[in-house]
């Protein structure tokens, strides 16, 4: 479809539907770093966990088996917007969208909306491409945006008035909630001032969730060994989900005392999974694995749960704008999902999933924090394969490729890891695709030293191998790779021949090397 093309459509449908009256609000909430199976209605992390959010899941239409593209913050957010994979819309990893590449919110605010945005902007580049008419600034949340991230009732304040002034503008709004929770520090961490992060030379108070956990409350995930350091820091995750939680509480009733609960579609995602060992940063079940709820009353006349399709959160955008009447441009890479929504099954839909890693980041004042107590630790980054970014916005910012993905059946995981180091250990303690430890992986390690399966589970989470197979229905801790079992070599070469039809179809441009890797 031409430009022109789709600008004369883009006012017909402009036209014909007057703003605010036969569109549909869009509020559009996304965690920071949550594993699916945390919530409450799929599991939970502890008890009790999310009450707010298992109240919408029964309020929604509720895929089950969603997925991000990336398992990262930055491109996870802008291929949801976008609809495209990252090597179409221009860069991968923590790096902006080429200039000229639309998104979501251009046309949204071409159809006459009006758009807003709470945190996270940096996340959603160039600002071409994301031309919020409110953000954090304009809605008047004057702290750092790690502190309103994390402040459910500043959040709220910062929705309500973009709830006003579209009613002044007599404009339907597209508002998009960035919660900071469960990402770290979580709730308990200590909070250093003097941060570019925070922006505060001083000491940070933080809000308090509603329900601070311990660790005897937990449940640790299979990925995860029990053991006390791992408890630990999973009820602070915990906690952090419950102020997570809080915010979505908020954010909805802000919708109910205005009267707009029935005209809004609202939607709830993770942009990737837990910053613990085995979920974020990598392509596991629980990286990418992510909710997505949607309930708009108006349109969703009852609560259903679908746990047979495979969805990507790339679906989000063509989704919307099919809702919203307006027309998909013909290369995008996601799908609607409103024949689910009403109900019908698409003639055709997939039957396997994609996603993936590009690099790691280590922002600049991560590094200068080190390099007070370690003035050659730029040295040591670049023996690892770290290299300065002049080109990213942050100064000091080093990256690392880390390219890897996963193809999965909706049963077995096919993990390629393109940087797979058989010496990695050698170079590194951290190998070749860690970027930086964790609480948890600390007490992994400490045990580790004393006990053999603890050990064996550390080495594999940093050596890996170069292929990975792993059956998530039985296995979903990812605890035995299949990849060399003769047994499971027809599963293997169908996954590698998916993964190459993906790579083809989406013009992915590691396909040469994976081909080449295969030989």
């Amino acid at each position: 479809m031409t430009k022109a093309l789709w600008i004369t459509l883009l006012l017909l449908v402009t036209h014909l539907s007057f703003a605010g009256e036969t569109r549909p609000n869009i509020l559009l909430i996304v965690a920071d770093d949550l594993n699916y199976d945390s919530l409450g209605y799929a599991g939970g992390v502890a008890p009790d966990v999310t009450p707010n959010i298992d109240r919408l899941a029964s309020e929604s239409f509720s895929f089950e088996r969603a997925f991000t593209a990336v398992s990262v913050c930055q491109p996870s957010r802008q291929a949801m917007l976008s609809g495209r994979w990252p090597h179409n819309y221009g860069s991968g990893g923590f790096f902006p969208m080429a200039e000229g590449i639309p998104t979501l919110v251009t046309w949204l605010a071409e159809a006459g909306y009006l758009t807003g945005n709470i945190h996270k902007l940096h996340h959603m580049l160039p600002k071409e491409s994301f031309p919020w008419d409110y953000d954090n600034e304009k809605l008047g949340l004057q702290a750092p945006d790690g502190v309103v991230g994390r402040d459910p009732q500043a959040i709220a304040r910062g929705f309500l008035k973009v709830l006003q002034h579209a009613d002044k503008d007599r404009k339907p709004f597209f508002m998009v909630v960035n919660s900071a929770d469960p990402h770290r520090p979580f709730h308990g961490d200590p909070v250093r001032g003097g941060d570019d992060f925070w922006g505060y030379e001083d000491e940070i108070t933080l809000k308090d969730p509603s329900r601070i956990y311990h660790a005897d409350e937990v449940v640790v995930p299979p990925t995860l060994p029990d053991l006390p350091g791992v408890r630990i820091d999973l009820a602070k995750y915990a906690s952090s989900i419950r102020r997570l939680d809080d915010t979505v509480g908020a954010c909805l009733r802000v919708l109910e005392e205005a009267g707009k609960a029935d005209s809004t579609l609202v939607i709830f995602v993770s942009d990737n999974g837990m910053p613990l060992p085995f979920a974020k940063f990598d392509c596991y079940l629980g990286s990418n694995h992510s909710p997505l709820l949607m309930r708009w009353p108006q349109f969703i006349r009852e609560p259903v749960v679908d746990d047979q399709h495979l969805v990507s959160l790339i679906d989000i955008t063509p989704t919307i704008l099919d809702l919203t009447g307006l027309p998909k441009p013909e290369n995008l890479d996601g799908q609607s999902l409103v024949p689910f929504l009403k109900g019908e099954t698409p003639p055709s839909w997939r039957d396997s999933i994609v996603f993936l890693r590009n690099s790691d980041i280590y922002y600049g004042d991560a590094i200068r924090r080190s390099l007070a107590s370690r003035p050659d630790f730029k040295q040591e980054l670049e023996a690892r394969g770290w290299v300065e970014r002049p080109d990213h916005k942050t100064a000091d910012t080093f990256s690392r490729e880390k390219e890897m993905r996963c193809y999965f059946d909706g049963r077995y995981g096919y993990i390629y890891n393109d940087w797979y180091d058989p010496d990695g250990l050698d170079v590194h303690e951290l190998g070749a695709g860690v970027p930086y430890p964790d609480a948890a992986f600390n007490a992994m390690k400490a045990a580790a030293a004393k006990d053999p399966a603890a050990a064996a589970r550390v080495r594999d989470y940093l050596l890996r191998e170069r292929e990975q197979l792993f059956d998530w229905q039985s296995d979903p801790g990812s605890s035995r790779n299949l990849a060399a079992d003769p047994d499971y070599a027809p599963i293997l070469q169908a996954a590698r021949i998916g993964l190459i039809q993906w790579m083809l179809d989406t013009g992915d441009p590691l396909l040469h090397d994976y081909r080449n890797s295969l030989d």
